[in-house]
């Protein structure tokens, strides 16, 4: 990987997971989802064990929604003494009518690090959600992330601090129903398609660029210009 290909965006993703309400290993009265299998089917992601007892996906319920410099610089505050380099989105889930303001955590060691997480979010000035009843279902995440990637050429990127996780450009916006039916069509016309995806866009020279995510653990560039070329296909 040259360093000479390495550019940072900012900008949102938008997918599907089904979640679930942490009832233990996290601070009392607070609200956090999980979603327990983020990619169905890609047992490996962490380990060739599915029975990692890391956590995957995390997702905090705050009382508010927090600016960006606000989730930023606690973040990056916490970065400095917390012992695992976890990672942090800010964003939103829409469960059954309901939307909730959430800070996205990943590649934490174990789950007995997130009532210590949610303890230094808190000393940064970060409230949490009291919690409500248990929630269990599929839920619509709308993340603003920082994206480092690796540019391949043709408007195509690997994700550098992600494995396995590549992007293209598409000429337009997709609303998410319009992305669900496209996916779909291109999951049953393609022997390749055990993928997750999602959409959302890069900002780039005050433009916006909007792209699709692809998730695979074998992806390669050929498997990304296939699954490129199928989505741009049924892109009218």
């Amino acid at each position: 990987m040259s360093t000479n290909n390495i550019i940072e965006r900012y900008g949102n993703l938008i997918k599907e997971e089904s979640l679930v309400t942490m009832e233990d290993k996290i601070l009392p009265n607070t609200f956090v989802l999980e979603a327990p299998e983020p990619f169905p089917g890609f047992y490996s992601y962490y380990s060739d064990a599915p029975s990692d007892s890391k956590p995957l996906y995390v997702y905090l319920v705050l009382n508010k929604q927090y600016t960006i410099e606000e989730t930023t610089r606690a973040t990056q505050n916490i970065k400095d003494y917390f012992k695992t380099n976890f990672s942090a989105a800010a964003g939103h889930i829409d469960i059954y009518n309901e939307q909730f303001e959430i800070l996205r955590i990943r590649h934490l060691d174990s789950y007995d690090q997130i009532m210590d997480l949610q303890a230094c979010y808190k000393d940064e000035g970060i409230e949490f959600k009291k919690k409500p009843k248990s929630i269990q279902g599929k839920g619509i995440i709308r993340l603003r992330k920082f994206f480092t990637l690796e540019e391949l050429g043709d408007d195509m990127f690997f994700d550098v601090d992600e494995k396995d996780h590549g992007y293209f450009t598409i000429p337009r916006k997709l609303k998410w129903k319009e992305f669900e039916e496209i996916t779909k069509k291109v999951k049953n016309n393609w022997d390749f398609s055990n993928f997750d995806a999602a959409v959302g866009h890069f900002h780039k020279n005050f433009c916006i660029c909007d792209m699709i995510r692809i998730y695979n653990p074998k992806i390669d560039r050929e498997y990304l210009e296939a699954a490129k070329k199928k989505y741009l296909e049924r892109i009218k």
